[in-house]
């Protein structure tokens, strides 16, 4: 009888064991299965972009959004990616929702900025009378213009200018291209003529453009033109002939180089006379025609006399 008891009492402890651990298995769950945590978003930690033109850049990025329930879920962000974003600070809202409708919220900044100076050159030099001069180059005339112009991505705002270690001169861009520093009455020497640009967001054109030339003494100046005159086709004793013009002028002008005589300015234009006599003799070429008068405009000027034809 106490075994049978036994049998009892083992069999009720094995029932209320198996409802017990029922009851365990039930409760963990929940009791209608409601999902109520929303995905969690990542986004990208602020990014920086250089912009590539005047109206920003197109930006690109990657965010996800995952849920602990239905794994990777649609995100959505505005402005979305591939989208062209202007220069500045634009924030970025992004948000997901799972299929229980929870629904979670990020944001970034994505800042396009321009910090790239612009380029600058020199696009033309030329010289009173002369016309083009090139780098390196020697004239005796002292008046001397430059046209410049500058490169950027976003646009250049205005430009600046120096002759050697004077101050920079600001050229405002108004955009027609008309973009020239000119200078007057240079002194004799070598000189260094600069050229920088300055974007619209304030980037400074770092490598100034460079142009040097000297300018010759009046001196020098005339040595040329005698030099010039030699190899006119002129017979030897036109060469050594005193009482022609040309050489009238050229020993007067080698002589006094005071800007204030009127002697030499009447010798100048009679020089001027002979080349064009030479030329019609035909002495002289078109070019050695050229050159010699030029030349000597070029003098004229530095000695202060009224060029005709001006």
């Amino acid at each position: 009888m106490y075994f049978a008891f036994l049998l009892v009492l083992i069999g009720i402890i094995i029932v209320i064991s198996q409802a017990e651990l029922s009851y365990s298995q039930s409760s963990s769950k929940p009791a209608s299965g409601v999902d109520t945590i929303p995905p969690v978003i990542t986004v990208p930690n602020d990014p920086v972009f250089e912009a590539i033109g005047p109206d920003g850049k197109v930006i690109t990025y990657k965010v996800v959004a995952t849920d602990s329930v239905d794994g990777i879920v649609n995100v959505t962000c505005t402005p979305p990616s591939g989208s062209r974003f202007q220069i500045g600070n634009i924030k970025v809202l992004c948000k997901a929702l799972d299929k229980k409708g929870n629904m979670a919220s990020a944001s970034f900044t994505v800042k396009v900025q321009d910090t790239t100076p612009p380029d600058s050159s020199i696009d033309d030099s030329r010289v009173g009378w002369f016309g083009k001069i090139n780098p390196s180059n020697s004239t005796t005339s002292n008046e001397i213009n430059f046209k410049i112009s500058g490169t950027d991505a976003v646009g250049i705002d205005h430009f600046e200018c120096r002759l050697d270690d004077g101050r920079w001169i600001r050229l405002q861009n108004d955009g027609s291209g008309k973009n020239d520093c000119q200078y007057l009455g240079i002194s004799s020497g070598t000189h260094v003529f600069q050229a920088r640009s300055i974007d619209i967001f304030g980037n400074l054109d770092g490598s100034p453009a460079v142009f040097t030339w000297i300018v010759l003494p009046v001196k020098e100046g005339i040595q040329n033109l005698a030099k010039m005159a030699d190899i006119a086709n002129m017979t030897e004793i036109e060469k050594t002939n005193p009482n022609i013009p040309l050489y009238q002028a050229l020993d007067l002008l080698t002589k006094k180089t005071d800007g204030g005589n009127l002697h030499i300015c009447y010798s100048t234009d009679s020089f001027l006379n002979e080349v064009s006599s030479l030329f019609l003799k035909n002495k002289l070429n078109d070019y050695q025609k050229n050159q010699l008068t030029v030349l000597v405009l070029s003098i004229k000027d530095r000695l202060g006399c009224v060029s005709i034809g001006r």
